[in-house]
């Protein structure tokens, strides 16, 4: 009889817990993690990082599409060039493990980039220069249905396309703000104008405590959020980026001020 290994145990592991969030047979997914309780497993970094995925692509099937934050929001306000090819991303190991695979596709913005493998990551090439927006990498997975799927980390303190949202709402405590920023692309590099939605300064602007709580809390009373957590206490959320999209617009139509303690004193002169 075959000795089942570490990693024969992870795989079966991490299969069981992406079905238990309704990963099987989902072609479009977004994807964020911390794998801080993935350290605890004893086998090498990049088994682990493997394991983890080649069990989502497994689920999902032929044509599928597996999106991933890749931002560098540390080169804002700096004369660093972004590389769209070899600058690293900072939003964690699984991040820039999917960054660095074949035949990835990185949407050409110096601070909120997406990654892309499989059938849809071609749609990253032909976004616009703003980070938020019709148009934007949020707007191309929503179009697209797709499933965001959180490992390690609570969707309440990891859900960027809320500012996706703000942006389309028209929060009155966000602007849209030009950067001028070099890049490197296809050994060229050159000056490119981009813009991204930031907060007025000198404000009271002050977020939630608890920020996205309020939106999931709805999601989990409609019955569209689903959480596992794995046997090596590896946790996983997965919600329709849809659904999340109309359940915080709606929050967004009542009070444009909901993701806020309070309504904002904007006396916006001089503060530009």
């Amino acid at each position: 009889m075959k000795k089942i290994s570490d990693l024969d145990n992870l795989n079966d592991e991490i299969k069981f817990s992406l079905k238990k969030v309704g990963i099987n047979k989902t072609k479009n997914i977004f994807i964020t993690s911390n794998l801080k309780e993935m350290s605890k497993i004893k086998l090498k970094k990049n088994q682990k990082l493997e394991a983890l995925y080649e069990s989502i692509v497994s689920l999902a099937g032929e044509n599928f599409s597996l999106f991933s934050p890749a931002a560098t929001l540390e080169l804002c306000n700096t004369k660093e060039t972004f590389d769209i090819k070899n600058t690293k991303t900072t939003m964690g190991s699984f991040a820039e493990f999917l960054r660095k695979k074949s035949g990835s596709v990185r949407s050409l913005h110096p601070y909120w980039s997406i990654n892309g493998l499989g059938k849809l990551s071609k749609n990253l090439k032909k976004v616009s220069t703003h980070s938020y927006g019709v148009g934007s990498p949020w707007s191309v997975m929503l179009d697209n249905d797709f499933i965001q799927l959180n490992i390690g980390i609570n969707p309440e303190r990891a859900v960027t396309l809320i500012h996706h949202i703000e942006c389309v709402c028209g929060a009155p405590y966000r602007f849209n703000k030009e950067f001028i920023h070099k890049v490197k692309l296809e050994k060229k590099i050159y000056e490119k104008k981009f813009y991204m939605s930031v907060s007025y300064k000198n404000t009271n602007i002050k977020k939630k405590y608890q920020l996205n709580k309020h939106y999931f809390k709805e999601l989990k009373n409609k019955k569209k959020l689903k959480y596992f957590k794995s046997k090596n206490g590896i946790e996983f959320w997965s919600f329709k980026m849809r659904d999340f999209y109309d359940v915080s617009k709606n929050f967004f139509i009542k009070n444009i001020n909901n993701y806020l303690e309070f309504p904002p004193n904007l006396n916006l002169q001089n503060k530009l």
